[in-house]
Parts: structure tokens; sequence; C-alpha cells
């Protein structure tokens, strides 16, 4: 598929084109393209001097793609100088990491889809320049978070309308893309364009009383009133200091037809005085009188006291200016001052003798500098000529004079007379002009834009309800794009809303006043969904007050509506709930001092009408003993923006002393400032009652606790030494009279000793049982596996004897008691073994990660056990089976549970006879190593 041409001719091309540019051939030197630029008009050779000039960074590229132009602005912007780069083809090095094709290079090329490729949806025809494209782009790379850049391309024709070279430039505009994403951001909804101005609007009659017809909220808040509807039962003569202020105001309204920033000292609702800047536009009858105004105010209160300081400066200032007259000065052509009058030295600041040899360069601007050789041409041709130019003076200041010079001599450097007169006035009003011609049309395209924009629908109908104008808004909520709706009726567009519609516009068209209501109903842009808007329709009349239209504005509140019904059913719960659990709601109002509660408050304040409450009576309610920690916790909160938090004694109106729990958190207003605390407290009087019990039990317990972990121990290492000797004096019974005493008394012997020996067993093990918890800081770094490999090094005979299998792969590293970690697994392997019938026990020791924690698991084919034994198999001594059948004391699993709860984990199993048994326990939090 062939490559699409561009076919617009660029501003630049045109210029260019006019003054006779010719194409410049593959493989001329810069020089050669500078040569062809002498060639043009002066004003067109000033190209490269004007482009240094300008704050954009620009540069200019030949059909080759090589640098061609590269202004100050792009080297200070790139920190790589034109020397460097004029000539060769790197200016991609400025933009990108890699090599590949800036926008200028895809618009000399005529490379749409290349356009398209490089800037998908990006590109597009300048508006402010013909045959030019603009683009933005994001550079992630560029800055510490990333750059966005404006660039404005256009190619180079010659005369012959062919490509010679592209102009590209280009504006960072980062600052402005992040505030409008902040912008963005914040805003959350819109109950009216007006509304949300931050300067008040008004409209009124212009009669000299004045009433208003229509105000904002802004313009109620600006003179503290409360609301519009408040302001709006006042004259608009009331707001005025002096009478005489309003006078004049109309008179200056009824000849000019708009004022624009008069500053006027009005008075606000408790009858301080404020200054303030207002701008208003009559609107006339066709009679000629002013039918009402519209207009904005903003407070300048600050500004005009400013001002006032500055004018009074300004005044000096202008004092000395109005009293110079025209600076002489004799020089020759290269600017050297040969002689000046007094004026012309206090123009610069310097004494007469002073400027005598200096050079006129040192004043001029690099503006006036840029154009030195083409003025100093002129004159020697001509004899005679007038610019104007901008010059600084000793002090810095840029002063705009407008030069009038002549050739006294042209002999040797020439001698030349120049007048100056200053005309910086001329050129500050000029730029005024400018900018607020500038600014009318911003400001008709952002209001033009604000209409489309708009958050809210809205709509202008005819007599006959066919749309007229709608924007972006309300075009979306009836389902079609605005163009659809011109010149269709509301029946045809939105048949279910539009009976409501044709009686509202029958009662404007009965009345002539403005219909505000709610509208129900369905429209194509979500078929079947019933929507709620809230809609003002307002008569659009013509000179004779006919009505020839409506305007309509529209907003959605589907959702406000469901919000609020949630709201409230929200709200209901929150106070049955609040009822129910004998809360107490407070609010404290801090810029008042004032305080409410709602709740279960008669317990404290009595059963008569709350008293007004402010902070220091809220804390005469408060324990003295307490009293510092409640305002300790009050100013932390206040200071830092802290939940606040605290548990308190109260003192009730009977004098009894009750415990709260109370918690809040601080309102903001939008300054930042604290406007509000809000919080609940919660009687806790039986739960410190039941928490002191519960201490006072757990310290007997744990005194207990310890006595009996001691009895325990002694009783163990104490009961060894006698049973020692009953087991000795046993044997030696019955290594001595075995032969002689008959098989009952050998049997009786044989039961003594066997009982003996597992007493101690037991004494033993419960000497084992009592030590768990007695270690302290054992703690370090276990390998499982090595573990494992001691277990079944030293268990060697017994694996043999009962021809069992260990089976274990790679474990985790934990943190824990070694030698208790030693005796859990010995114990929990030996059970395997022991309770086992198969002809190979069969063990499988593994460990899973789950969430943040490793579960171990012990598996194994014995007999199993029955789940409904429970944790019985955990206790001391609870032995399922007897002695004969299978050896031990029944402490082996109660000392595997408490080493497990000894370093905080959880121990469980689950099983079943004859299927074998799994034993699990877990190990919490974060290891020191992973497998």
């Amino acid at each position: 598929m062939g490559r699409q041409k561009i076919k617009e001719t660029s501003l630049f091309h045109k210029n260019i084109k006019k003054r006779g540019i010719y194409k410049v051939s593959e493989g001329v030197e810069v020089t050669d393209f500078n040569n062809s630029l002498k060639k043009l008009n002066p004003d067109l050779v000033e190209l490269n001097n004007i482009m240094n000039c300008s704050p954009l960074p620009q540069f200019v590229i030949d059909r080759d793609h090589r640098v061609v132009l590269w202004n100050k602005a792009m080297e200070d912007y790139s920190q790589i100088k034109s020397t460097d780069i004029v000539g060769t083809d790197h200016h991609w090095k400025v933009f990108y990491d890699s090599k590949r094709p800036c926008m200028v290079d895809l618009v000399i090329n005529e490379d749409l889809e290349g356009l398209e490729y490089w800037f998908p949806h990006r590109c597009k025809p300048s508006q402010q320049v013909k045959g030019a494209y603009e683009a933005e782009q994001y550079y992630p790379h560029r800055g510490p978070q990333g750059t966005h850049l404006h660039f404005t391309v256009s190619t180079i024709r010659n005369h012959d309308g062919e490509i010679i070279g592209g102009f590209e430039s280009f504006e960072d505009i980062t600052k402005r893309k992040v505030a409008e994403k902040e912008l963005q951001e914040s805003e959350e909804k819109f109950r009216s364009l007006i509304e949300n101005l931050n300067v008040g609007v008004y409209r009124n009659t212009s009669d000299p009383g004045g009433t208003f017809i229509q105000v904002n909220p802004a313009f109620a808040q600006i003179f503290g009133y409360d609301s519009p509807d408040e302001i709006m039962q006042i004259n608009v003569m009331d707001l005025y200091v002096n009478k005489e202020d309003r006078v004049l105001f109309l008179e200056d309204l009824q000849r000019e037809g708009s004022i624009t920033d008069r500053k006027l000292l009005l008075k606000k609702k408790d009858y301080s005085n404020i200054w303030v800047s207002v701008s208003a536009r009559a609107h006339y009858h066709e009679e000629g009188f002013i039918d009402w105004v519209d207009g904005m105010v903003e407070d300048t209160t600050h500004r005009i006291e400013a001002e006032e300081a500055l004018q009074k400066s300004e005044k000096r200032y202008r004092s000395i200016v109005e009293n110079i007259n025209d600076g002489f000065c004799i020089h020759d052509f290269k600017g050297v001052i040969q002689d000046c009058n007094e004026n012309f030295a206090l123009m610069l600041g310097f004494g007469r003798e002073e400027l005598i040899g200096t050079n006129l360069d040192e004043f001029s601007s690099t503006r006036m500098l840029s154009f030195k050789n083409d003025v100093v041409d002129e004159l020697k041709n001509k004899g005679v000529v007038e610019f104007d130019g901008d010059v600084r003076g000793k002090n810095g200041i840029r002063h705009y004079y407008s030069i009038n010079s002549s050739i006294i001599s042209q002999e040797g450097e020439g001698k030349v007379q120049s007048f100056l007169r200053d005309v910086t006035k001329r050129k500050e009003m000029e730029k005024k002009l400018l900018k607020s011609e500038n600014k009318a049309h911003k400001r008709l395209s952002e209001i033009e834009a604000i209409y489309n924009s708009a958050p809210m629908g809205l709509c202008v109908l005819d007599c006959d309800l066919r749309y007229l104008r709608i924007n972006k808004s309300m075009a979306e909520m009836n389902g079609f794009s605005p163009q659809e709706h011109i010149g269709k009726s509301i029946h045809e567009m939105v048949p279910d809303l539009s009976q409501q519609g044709e009686a509202i516009a029958k009662e404007i068209f009965q009345t002539g006043k403005a219909v505000s209501m709610e509208m129900n109903g369905t429209t194509a842009a979500q078929d079947g969904a019933v929507r709620t808007w809230i809609e003002g329709w307002y008569p659009i009349k013509d000179s004779s007050h006919q009505i020839v239209g409506i305007n309509m504005a529209a907003l959605e509140i589907t959702d406000i509506k469901r919000a609020n019904e949630a709201l409230k059913k929200s709200e209901e719960k929150l106070r049955l709930t609040i009822e129910g659990a004998g809360v107490i709601m407070w609010f404290w109002n801090i810029e008042n001092d004032r305080v409410e509660c709602r709740g279960h408050y008669k317990h404290i304040l009595g059963p008569g009408p709350i008293p007004d409450m402010g902070y220091n009576e809220l804390l005469s309610f408060v324990h003295p003993d307490d009293l510092e920690k409640v305002e300790t916790a009050f100013q932390k909160t206040l200071q830092y923006g802290e939940d606040f938090k605290v548990e308190t004694r109260t003192i009730w109106k009977d004098k009894s002393v009750h415990w709260f729990s109370i918690m809040g958190r601080v309102v903001y207003d939008l300054q930042g400032k604290p406007q509000e605390m809000i919080g609940i407290a919660l009687d806790i009087t039986n739960n410190k009652i039941v928490q002191l019990e519960l201490q006072e039990t757990l310290r007997i317990l744990k005194r207990s606790n310890a006595e009996l972990e001691q009895f325990a121990y002694v009783a163990s290492h104490d009961l060894q030494e006698p049973l020692r000797m009953i087991t000795s004096f046993l044997q030696l019974l019955k290594l001595r009279y075995e032969n002689q005493l008959d098989s009952d008394a050998n049997e009786f012997i044989h039961f003594a000793i066997d009982g003996a020996t597992r007493m101690q067993e037991m004494i033993n093990d419960l000497l084992t049982y009592s030590r768990i918890d007695r270690k302290r800081g054992d703690f370090k770094e276990v390998k499982i596996e090595d573990i494992l490999q001691q277990i079944t090094f030293e268990y060697k005979l017994l694996i043999q004897e009962k021809n069992a299998v260990i089976h274990f792969g790679e474990l985790p590293v934990i943190t824990a008691d070694y030698t208790q970690m030693v005796q859990l697994f010995q114990n929990l392997i030996s059970n395997s073994i022991k309770y086992n019938d198969q002809p190979c026990p069969t063990i499988h020791i593994t460990a899973e990660k789950q969430d943040n924690d490793w579960i171990f698991k012990v598996a194994d084919n014995g007999i199993g056990i029955d789940p409904q034994q429970g944790d019985r198999i955990f206790k001391i001594f609870q032995r399922l089976h007897s002695p004969d059948e299978y050896e031990g004391t029944g402490i082996g699993l109660a000392i595997v549970k408490r080493i497990v709860e000894r370093h905080g984990w959880r121990i469980w199993y689950d099983s079943q006879p004859g299927k074998g048994s799994n034993f699990y326990f877990n190990i919490p939090g974060r290891l020191n190593h992973e497998i």
C-alpha cells in the first residue's frame, strides 16, 4: 500500500515560496542552505536570529534529515552545542535512547502512515499554523517523573512547492499535564456550573436601588451571607458604603455598556468594609435602556492594599519619567558615542562624561543587536532611518524608544545623530491590548468548551420542543450523538420523558417563568432503566419579551437518590445499634466550642435537658487523676491528626465513678483546619471490674502453676533415690532366692520389679515433662534434616528390628530449641514404629508452605487412632492400650504437645483405626531460611 502524502502547505512554506527559495539538492552543505537563505528578504534572513531569540527549543533540518539550524534554547535543553550537531542527523538523540524518526523527519517525507505509527492518535494538523502538524509525546526516561512535550512541525518548500527541509519546535508542557491530572483527580462532582465558580456571579436590575435576580453561593459568601436566598432579600444599594459609587457605576455602565475590573469599597453583612473587583455587562432593551446587568465580583481587599502601596511607588517613578525630554547623541556607524546631552545620559543612568567613548551595543538588547547590521545598511543607503528599539540603562531596566537617526558625515567611521523618545508606555499599552484581545478570544473559547464539556446536560429547544443545540453530556444521557438531536423533537429522542417535558413547556409558555423539578423515566442510553434527573427549564425571550425557545439544564441524580435511600437505612441501623449497645455519641464543634451528645448520656448528665457544654465542661466529668492523660490525648489529636483513643474514669452526677473507653477523630475544613471532632464513648466499668478480677486470677494461677511445676520437679527428682533402692533390693532378692522360692513367689517378685521399673520410667518422663517450660533462651537455627539423620542413626537397631522405613526430603531450617526438637521427632517416630502391626512400618516426614506458615506432617501406616479419643492422646499418662499390648508410660505425646506449645505452635492429627495416623504441627511467621 502506498504512502499517503501530506497535502497541507505550511505558513513557513508560504513565506519561503514568496521569497523565492529554491530546492536544496542532495549533498549540499549547510553553508549552501544558509547561502540560499541569504537570498531571501531580510525578514526571512532574520529567521536564524529570531530562532535564537525564541525561548522555545527549535531546529531546522534539510531534505536529507541533516540539522541546519539549532537555536540557543535547543542547546540549553539538549545540552548539545549547535557546532556539534549541525550537519548531522543526530537530532533524534534529544528525545530517544535509540535511533528512530522524529516528527519532522516523517513530515518532510510526507509519511502519514509513519506519523500514525510512531505518534498514534497524537498527531494532528495544527489549528494555529496552516500546514503544520502538532503532537504531544510523553518521555518517561526524561526527568524524575517523565516529561511531556508539545511539538509543532512544518515543511519548508521552494517556489515550486517542493520540500527542501523541515522546521520543528517544541515546548515542555509537563507542568500543565501534571496540573491537568491533579485537577481531574480532585474533581468529584458538580452541582452546577455557576455554583462551583470561586468568584461571585450576579444578575440584578439597573435601577439605583437594584434588585438581585440571581446570585451564586460564592457571591453570598463574599459578603458574609449564609445563602443566596438571604442576600437576595436586600437591595444592591445596601452593599455600597458610598451611595454615589452606585450612581457613578450605573452612569458608566449606561455609557460604556460594560465595566471591567472596577474597584469598589462595599460592606458585608456584619457591616465591615471589603474591597472588591466588579466586572459587569449591560443587557439592553430594544428601546435603549438597560434591562438587566450580569457581572462577576472578586474579593480584592488584600490585593487593593498591595496595589495602593505599589501605586505610591509608581507615582514617584512616573513623576521622573514625565519630565524627561528626548535624548540626543552623536555616534559613528559602529555605535561609539562621541557626544550626548544630559537627557540621554539620564536615560541610561550615567553621567555625560561617563558615556563618551562607550558603545551603544553595551546598552542594546539582544533583539536590537540582531538587526543592527540591517539598520546600518539602510541608514547608509537612505541617509535616514527610523525604528523602535529597547535599551537597558545602568539600573538594568529596559525602556522602549522611538529612535530617529540621520547621517551627518560618511567620512572615516562616519558620524550619525540620533534622537531617542521614550515610548515605553505605548509599547506596554500595545502589549496589554494584545493580551486583552487574546484573553477575550480565550475566554470565548473557554465558555464554548465549558458548555460542551459541562458535566451537566445542557440544551436549547425551540417553541416546538425541537433541539437547536445540545452538549455532549445531555446527548449521552439521551443515548444519541449531539448531531442526531439537531432538528428533532423531544418526543422523537426521549419519548418516555416527552409527556413530562411538554407539560413543563406548557406551563412556561403560560406563565413565562422558569420551572425546576425532578423527572423520572427511561432513555435509549440505558434501555429499560428508570433514572432520575433534576431539570431546570428557562424561557428564552426576544426583545419584545416573547418566548422564542427554552434553555434546559439537567443533572442526573439517580445514584444520589439511591445513595440517600441507602444512607437513611444506614443511619437508622446506626441509631438502633448505638441505642442497643448503650453507646454515647459525642460531637465537639471546635470553632464554636460546643459539645453535643446522643445515645445513653442521661446516666452521666442526669435525666434533665442537655446543658450547654464546651470543652472545659466536658473535662469536668473526667476523674482528676486522669485529667492530664485525657487533655494530652486531645492535644495530640488536634496537633498531629492522630485518632483520639483513651480509657478514663468519669464522675457522674450521682458522684459514682465509672470507666469509659472514648474514641474519636478530627474532621477538617477545606483549608485543612480542624473543624469538628466526632466520636463515641462506651461504658466499660463492668469490663474493667472483670479485667481486674481476671488479672488477679491470672496472678494466682501463675503462682499456683509455678508451685505445681516446682512440686512436680522436686517430686520427680526426690522419688528417684528410694525407687532405685526398691528396684535394687527386689533384683537382689530375685538373684539370691529365686531357686529357693516357689513359682508364685517368683512371679510376685517379677511383678514388683516390673512395677518399680515402670514407675521409674514414669518418674523420668514426668521429670522430662516438667523441664520443658523451665528452659529459657535456647532458641537457634535448627536444620530438621540433621535431627532426622541423628534419630535414624540412634534408632538404627530398632529400625532394623522392626524392618521400618523413614522417608524425608528437603526440609526448612527453623528457629527452635534443638534438644526439644530432637525429643519431639523421637517421640513421634518411636510411636509410629511402636504402634504398627505392618510387616514394614513406613514413616513419611514432610513440610509444606501454606500462606505464611510451614506445616510439618509425620505420617505412618500403623494401627491408627479412634477419632472419638479426641485430644485425650495428648494428656499425661493417658494410655489407649494396656501395658501388655504396648509398653510405655503414656506421656510421649503429652511431651510433644508441650514442646509445640512452648514454641508458640499448634499440633493436631487425623487418623482412622487400621489406616495409619497423620500428626501435624505448624510453624507460623517468617523463618530464617526456606527450602
